[in-house]
């Protein structure tokens, strides 16, 4: 009794009004895992059906002549006021440099059509220039044209609004034209502060000291640029870029240097650490994001974070560029979503599905290129739903061709709803991660605060956004057809899927009392085994449960520490976008806490043991796989390493010992051995070779019956193990080892450095191109592989290995001493990815 009077005690005296609420996106992995066929992409709707809202001018104003991808940037003062910054040609030059800078659009009406193009007062158009720095002057002259003109000489403009700070929120980062030679970018800050016609006022200082003002990032070489833009986590700035990447095989009659560069180029888009303030410095990349299939390319990323999400994933707009390998997609650009649960790794939610596609009527204002903002909300174009979401994007007729021109297009979204996991017919079920089936600790689990959820005003139950068509209230489960509840469980090991005592639970809902789609979080209490999902009541219950079950302890709700639970989600015949909580006041969160799933870094090691070395032939698929938080499966990653440890044996035709592949032909990473008794490595990219790598034995000398291991290492140089001697750039490594026949090999992924010069006229930009095209290209970058066969080359084992392996990993990198093999170091820090659940 004493202890179920502290308890009552500690509900009373901890009782506050509820102020905040935090949301949580049905796709985040850390709260619910799924399979990519589980995900529906809810395109927004385009406003007039894609049609410009603004139409370039060339004719009134000269600058809009060429725009090619007009990036725009959003930005709202606090009167709900808009600017469209963009960054776009403003005087086209078929001979560098061409006049590059921004312009801006300002709307400060409730017409959404209602814009003008004001006059910044900072740079004239001089129709009678020369030059293209003659055309646009920073004075005003005779005859000159008075322009919205707000900065030039900067390319691939992305603004920051950090409303975290107040000392200049406002972030550039851009690539500073003639200054960059492939190595720079760089960033400037601006306070928030509005001129009378809306534009940031900072720009004037912008024009004046730039060059001393900006903060310069160094790369040892980056390629690409296109869009950049920044995002905070954790309290540090990063900036997303891109770079290049070229084969570094010649084909057959292909000499260098290049008279016109044959190759295809493939973008990669990039992330970049700058830290806790805006500094210069020396800074390096990583790829984050390669072709989300065969046939669509980052262009860029417009990486945010709705209000109300702050502590959910991050959400990336995707330019998605059609490859030119492809003829049916070639320069076309569209959009596509990306998501990241902690700001790092990221991923493409659904690979190849457009969040805004095309049109299709070629006389369409968006049926070649489409370029798209971050997405605002609390527009003064909508006051009836202050909550939707208004992208702006840029939008051509033309595909992405020199000398296109854009004008500005918008589509309109509901809030929390860009993507969900739908079920249709037969149910779903989702769960949260969980050491019954996944691998992972109890730590890494999401946790539930009881102190928090018996805040007054708090919700110990989630809120349910979901597309569904019944009102659930006063049926069963069993009576419905279109459903979608959430319930939270404490976490029992011995449960199934983990579930222990039911916490909580709720039923999303149509609008109350009509089948129509609610835009709103609903929840309508659920009822398992006889308690109410929207009652306090459960928590206490698994409390006096605690109780009885430790009777030495005092139980207290102010002390009593978060607990693990599983999270579980039924769909039918209904969409589910996402949960809330509400917090109370006093509180700076809410019962709900996915701080550690979100940060989870573990199974990203991939092994096989055959069970008999001698018949080792077998395939995997990870087609369906529930991928894990920030999990990069071996099929899917942007950098990483193989090892394999066989014995060959020699044959008339070629042997496969390792294939990673898709279902498309001439797209797959090989090791093979061949009929003459070389081991080679081969990248295969739109059926070309993208790069190879041989290794011979010594003459006279086979590897035939003889213990042989070989690496293939695509990670960056200070991860290397193997070939840091060799050279410093930063491509990959192959290497053979087999010491009964005296060979320790290693060859590295060519650069062709005389692309473009010969010897002794290559030059910086060369060289930095040259070092981009050749960076690091693994299992990602040939893109839409989803199968591993080891021991032949597809699922019929067709040329099959003959001799014996003995073990297969792909990894993050190598282990450090003196085996090559992480199933060697008893390490904890990575898992088999095939306890993932993936099909075998």
């Amino acid at each position: 009794m004493r202890k179920i009077i502290f308890l009552c005690c500690s509900i009373i005296s901890f009782s506050v009004f509820a102020q905040n609420e935090q949301k949580y996106s049905a796709v985040n992995p850390a709260l619910f895992l799924y399979s990519t066929e589980d995900v529906y992409i809810n395109p927004p709707m385009k406003y007039n059906d894609g049609r410009n809202i603004i139409s370039p001018d060339p004719t009134h104003y000269p600058w809009e002549d060429k725009l090619e991808n007009g990036m725009p940037n959003v930005i709202m003062d606090n009167n709900g006021n808009l600017a469209i910054y963009i960054s776009c040609f403003l005087v086209h030059s078929n001979i560098p440099y061409s006049k590059v800078g921004a312009f801006v659009y300002t709307n400060n009406t409730t017409n959404v059509n209602s814009w003008t193009r004001p006059d910044a007062g900072l740079y004239w158009y001089n129709p009678a220039g020369k030059t293209v720095d003659d055309k646009i002057s920073p004075v005003a002259g005779v005859g000159f044209q008075s322009s919205n003109i707000v900065a030039v000489d900067i390319e691939s403009v992305g603004i920051y609004d950090d409303y975290e700070v107040t000392n200049k929120p406002i972030k550039l980062i851009y690539l500073p034209q003639r200054e960059s030679e492939n190595q720079r970018l760089a960033g400037y800050e601006m306070e928030r502060n509005f001129n009378a016609n809306g534009v940031l006022s900072d720009f004037a200082k912008l024009k004046n000291d730039r060059k001393s003002q900006e903060k310069i990032f160094t790369f040892r070489f980056i390629n690409g640029d296109t869009h950049m833009n920044y995002l905070k986590q954790n309290g540090k700035y990063y900036f997303v870029s891109r770079i290049n990447a070229k084969r570094s095989m010649l084909k057959s009659g292909e000499t260098l240097p290049f008279t016109v560069d044959p190759r295809i180029r493939y973008r990669r888009e990039t992330l970049t650490e700058v830290g806790e303030n805006l500094v210069s410095k020396k800074v390096d990349f990583n790829v984050i994001l390669d072709m989300s299939n065969t046939q669509w390319e980052p262009y860029s990323l417009q990486p945010f974070r709705l209000p109300g999400f702050e502590k959910d994933l991050w959400w990336g707009i995707v330019t998605a560029f059609g490859t030119r390998a492809d003829e049916t997609v070639a320069n076309r650009q569209r959009t596509e979503l990306a998501i990241s649960c902690d700001g790092i790794i990221w991923k493409y939610l659904k690979p190849g599905i457009p969040f805004l596609d095309n049109g299709t009527d070629p006389k369409s204002d968006d049926y070649g290129c489409i370029n798209m903002a971050k997405p605002v909300i609390n527009t003064k174009f909508s006051s009836s739903s202050p909550l939707d979401m208004y992208y702006f994007y840029a939008a051509s007729r033309q595909l992405h061709v020199a000398k296109r021109n854009s004008g500005i297009s918008l589509a309109i979204g509901k809030y929390g709803k860009m993507a969900g996991l739908r079920a249709e017919q037969i149910e779903k079920v989702f769960y949260s991660m969980e050491p019954t089936t996944y691998p992972i600790t109890i730590d890494e689990m999401p946790k539930f605060s009881i102190y928090e959820a018996f805040r007054d005003g708090s919700s110990s139950f989630p809120y349910v956004l979901a597309d569904v068509t019944e009102d659930p209230r006063g049926k069963s489960l069993s009576q419905l057809n279109s459903y979608a509840v959430v319930s939270i469980y404490s976490y029992a090991a011995s449960g199934e899927h983990g579930k222990g005592a039911f916490l909580s639970g709720t039923l999303g809902s149509s609008v109350k009392g009509t089948k129509s789609v609610s835009d709103n979080y609903e929840a309508v209490g659920y009822v398992a085994a006889g308690k109410d999902g929207n009652s306090k009541q459960t928590l206490l219950t698994y409390l006096k449960d605690y109780s009885d079950l430790h009777p030495q302890e005092l139980v207290s709700i102010k002390d009593f520490p978060e607990i693990p639970i599983v999270a579980e989600a039924k769909t039918k015949n209904a969409v589910l976008y996402g949960i809330k909580f509400n917090e109370g006041v006093a509180a700076n969160r809410v019962c709900l806490n996915l701080t550690a799933p979100s940060n989870y870094r573990g199974g990203n090691l991939w092994s096989y043991k055959p069970e008999n070395p001698q018949h080792p032939c077998r395939t995997q698929d990870f087609t369906d796989v529930k991928m894990l938080p920030n999990q990069k499966l071996p099929v899917h990653k942007e950098t990483g390493s193989i090892a394999l440890k066989f014995i060959p044996k020699r044959g008339s035709t070629r042997q496969t010992l390792i294939r990673i592949y898709g279902d498309t032909n001439g797209n797959d990473i090989g090791i093979y051995y061949t009929p003459s008794g070389s081991l080679e490595c081969i990248v295969q990219k739109d059926a070309t070779s993208f790069a190879s790598m041989t290794v011979k034995p010594p003459a006279g000398k086979m590897f035939d019956e003889c213990e042989t291991i070989i690496t293939f290492e695509a990670v960056k140089r200070a991860d290397q193990k193997y070939g840091k001697t060799e050279t410093s750039e930063e491509v990959s490594a192959f290497r053979v080892y087999c010491p009964s026949i005296g060979v320790n090999t290693i060859v590295k992924q060519p650069i062709l450095w005389e692309w473009k010069h010969t010897e002794g006229s290559i030059t910086d930009e060369d060289r930095a191109n040259a070092r981009a095209f050749a960076y690091l290209d693994f299992t990602s970058f040939v893109a839409s592989m989803n199968k591993i066969t080891v021991g032949g080359k597809n699922l019929q084992c067709e040329e099959p290995f003959l001799g014996s392996i003995k073990c297969v990993e792909i990894a993050q990198k190598l282990p450090a001493g003196s085996s090559d093999f992480w199933s060697d170091t008893n390490s904890t820090t990575t898992v088999p990815v095939k306890y993932a659940g993936q099909k075998e």
